[in-house]
């Protein structure tokens, strides 16, 4: 009995699955899939660049939660928070590409989504790159990423805000468990308007994500790394290209 059960709810699955692919958009993903997984075994899918988003589907199981993510970029590609999302969390999104916002207000309906600059400044300079995941608001990174070959799209002048004003109008009267910054050469100037000094200790983020880059030598010694420190956070996890700390108990 169990067994036709299960059949039968397997058969459901596969031609729900199987309707996806009525949309040519689906070909090229579903033809990737399965060219490097063979669909001989099951495989867990990641979004993020460096893995990040299973790190913490791991690490937060079937527990519930709220986010920051300062440079969101998409809701999809590259995201460490579409995981969390489908599994009921919510939260606000913030990335200075105002291209990129009308995606998140489609597909994130429980979400803040804000066209905003994170940083110390009411005003920023976004130099926009034909990969706009590489956009910056940092002249150093700009520079870069140019010397590097990237071409620059467009500018834009983007409207800054701090991180002390999203918790104090998205938080208030919730708990921020996670914060995530990646913003390209801008994250220790984001970090710092959380202003901590201020803050009640518990309204501190649970968690907090960065940019790093490896060896975790290098990671443990970034500033936004040592600035997190200094306000009684550990390292708990070094990723490829992130580094995860926890608050302090």
């Amino acid at each position: 009995m169990r067994k036709g059960i299960k059949v039968m709810v397997d058969g459901f699955r596969f031609s729900r699955a199987l309707l996806k692919l009525i949309n040519p958009k689906t070909w090229g993903v579903f033809t990737e899939i399965a060219e490097i997984s063979r669909f001989d075994s099951a495989v867990s899918l990641s979004w993020s660049q460096g893995g990040e988003d299973l790190a913490l589907l791991n690490l937060f199981s079937n527990q519930l939660g709220n986010y920051i993510d300062v440079g969101c970029h998409h809701p999809s590609r590259f995201s460490i928070t579409r995981h969390l999302y489908q599994r009921g969390w919510s939260g606000v999104n913030i990335d200075a590409n105002s291209a990129l916002i009308p995606l998140f207000n489609k597909s994130r309906k429980r979400d803040v989504n804000l066209w905003k600059a994170v940083g110390s400044k009411s005003q920023y300079q976004l130099t926009v790159f034909n990969e706009p995941a590489i956009s910056t608001i940092n002249e150093n990174w700009r520079n870069k990423f140019i010397s590097e070959n990237n071409a620059v799209s467009h500018i834009e002048e983007v409207p800054g805000v701090t991180l002390r004003e999203i918790l104090d109008k998205y938080f208030a009267s919730k708990h921020c468990s996670l914060l995530a910054i990646d913003i390209e050469g801008a994250d220790f100037d984001a970090l710092q308007t959380v202003d901590f000094e201020t803050l009640s200790k518990d309204k501190y983020p649970d968690w907090i994500l960065l940019e790093t880059f490896p060896p975790v030598s290098d990671a443990l010694h970034t500033d936004s790394v040592r600035y997190a420190l200094n306000y009684g956070y550990i390292p708990y996890l070094v990723l490829s290209m992130s580094t995860l700390l926890k608050k302090e108990n």
